[in-house]
Parts: C-alpha cells; sequence; structure tokens
C-alpha cells in the first residue's frame, strides 16, 4: 500500500471524491493543512545527518512575488519522514540583484537551507544547473513552489524509486493518449489510469514540481541545454524532460494511481505557466516541435501503443 497520512488518503483521488463534496472538504483540509505549516517553528526543522547510500536533494524555484510564502513550501520539505539531505532554492539573478529577503528565508538559511542564483529560465531552473554537478551517490527531487507537501512524499518516492532505480519516479503525472501516431489534446491525457503504475512507461507526462525524482544518467545530454530549450521548450518544462528522459531510453513510473490533490500554500495563489501552455496550444505544438527533433523519444512512445 502507497504510504499517506490519514489526511492526505481521505483527499484523493482528483475528480472522484474531491467534487462529490462541493470542495467543501478540501478547504477544510487545506486550511487545517495551512494552519499546521504556517505555527511549525523554524527551530524544529532540520536536514538529514544521518549516512545514507543515496543523498535526497530536493530543488525548487521561486519569484520575487512568492518569495515570503515559499517558506511554507520550503517548511513542508523539512518536515518529510525523511528528511531530505539538502534542499536548493534556485533564484534568477536578474529578479534577485540587491534583494532584501525576508525573515523568513534568514531563518530557513539557518535550517539548512542552500540559495542559489542562475539566469532565468523559468520551471527549469529548478534543474538544469544542477543536474551538471548531480553525483553517482545523489537523487535529486523537483519541486513547485506554491505547494504544502504531504508528510511522506520523499519516502514513497525514494520506496519507489528502490523498486525502479534507472526510471524517473513522479507522485503525479498524466498518460498521453494518441489515436494513431497522432497524440490527442492535452484535455483527454489521462490522469486516472493504471499505465505507468506497476510497470514503466515512455507515455507518463511527470509534473516536475509534484515532487519529481530522478536518478543520475536519467536525462538525454541536451537536458540542460539552454540554447535548445530556449527554442523549443522555455516555458513547457515537463514535456521537455518527458522527452529527455525517453530520448535517453529511461522510462517513467508513478507512486499511485490517481492525481493527487495538491494543498496550496497560499489560498488563492494560482500558476499560470501550466494554464497558459494549455490554452494557448504551446503543449501540443511543443510537442510535435520535439517529435521532429528527438524521433528515438517518439517512436519510444508509439512502441507502447503498437504493443
Amino acid at each position: 500500500m502507497v504510504k499517506m497520512d490519514f489526511w492526505e488518503r481521505i483527499m484523493v483521488p482528483e475528480r472522484v471524491r474531491i467534487p462529490l463534496l462541493g470542495g467543501w472538504l478540501y478547504q477544510a483540509l487545506s486550511k487545517r493543512a495551512r494552519r499546521h505549516i504556517k505555527k511549525l517553528p523554524f527551530g524544529k526543522l532540520g536536514l538529514n545527518d544521518a549516512p545514507r547510500r543515496m543523498k535526497l536533494i530536493c530543488t525548487l524555484t521561486t519569484f520575487p512575488d512568492r518569495i515570503d510564502s515559499v517558506q511554507y513550501t520550503i517548511k513542508s520539505l523539512f518536515n518529510q519522514s525523511m528528511k531530505p539531505d539538502k534542499i536548493v532554492l534556485w533564484l534568477a539573478e536578474s529578479e534577485f540583484k540587491d534583494f532584501e529577503f525576508p525573515e523568513s528565508i534568514k531563518q530557513l538559511q539557518k535550517r539548512g537551507l542552500e540559495l542559489r542564483y542562475c539566469e532565468n529560465y523559468f520551471g527549469h531552473k529548478r534543474y538544469y544547473k544542477i543536474i551538471e554537478e548531480q553525483r553517482e551517490d545523489e537523487l535529486i527531487v523537483m519541486f513547485d513552489d506554491d505547494i504544502i507537501f504531504p508528510y511522506y512524499m520523499l519516502e514513497r518516492l525514494y520506496d519507489k524509486w528502490l523498486e525502479f532505480p534507472d526510471c524517473v519516479i513522479c507522485d503525479r503525472g498524466q498518460v498521453l493518449t494518441f489515436e494513431g501516431h497522432d497524440v490527442l489534446n492535452p484535455g483527454r491525457w489521462s490522469s486516472i489510469s493504471n499505465v505507468g503504475i506497476d510497470t514503466p512507461s515512455y507515455r507518463i507526462l511527470a509534473s516536475p514540481g509534484g515532487g519529481c525524482l530522478f536518478p543520475p544518467r536519467a536525462f538525454y545530454k541536451d537536458a540542460n541545454n539552454t540554447d535548445i530549450i530556449r527554442k523549443y521548450a522555455l516555458k513547457t518544462d515537463d514535456i521537455w524532460l518527458m522527452f529527455m528522459a525517453v530520448q535517453n531510453d529511461t522510462k517513467i513510473i508513478r507512486t499511485y494511481q490517481y492525481h493527487r490533490t495538491f494543498i496550496l500554500s497560499e489560498q488563492e495563489q494560482t500558476v499560470q505557466l501550466g494554464k497558459e501552455a494549455i490554452y494557448q496550444g504551446r503543449y501540443i505544438k511543443t510537442f510535435y516541435d520535439l517529435a521532429k527533433a528527438y524521433p528515438h523519444a517518439y517512436q519510444n512512445m508509439l512502441s507502447e501503443i503498437a504493443e
């Protein structure tokens, strides 16, 4: 059985239980989780200090308007049942030049949070630098900056990796659906499916910010090539990483059959990049551009359709 605490378990699956309750349960549990994480003292937070065969490196990025509320996401990572060995917050140099950080960030730095700076490549900031530095004993785990992550998130990603050590592991992902050789519209990609649960798949679009673990050498050599990223997928890092995994013959596997309903760190917070990408047709355009640029990845996906 997938490891979840009681509160998380009653919030899944998305689009099954939550709509039936009219959102009331989600709102109540979200309020409870936000209250809990906000009251959690900084002094109780800490990183793993015990020897480990594989270190867990958490990585995320944010921007100035969210620099204070990101503390709640980071606190939820410090507060995991399986402590991370490092938490790195990537910041765009152009956005944080001469920036005065709030006290919350200073307190988190005292607990072990590492701030690092890079060029602004949107969601790619989470990994495009750190992937160059990844050691053989390090597992990198990517997160979004506006979610309070469940207590067992890292532990279940790690446990799944133990079963499938050559795969990208995601806690949240969709199954790309095809009609012949044509990928269907993103609105028809499945978030409730058995594909990629017990057997790894080339057709899983992992949510990088929803808790996504990758082992060393998981991605194709172009994964952090910023010139190619800018050309094809500057604001669609999830499609990009999918192609970089599959081009490298790396399959993806999910921890659970259903999408989990995440709790946002702020009640009115929204994420715009993903919505823009879907509404403007950017996902489909990016997919076919990458399919032409990386035909081996595309053939890997299609090979599952033929089975």
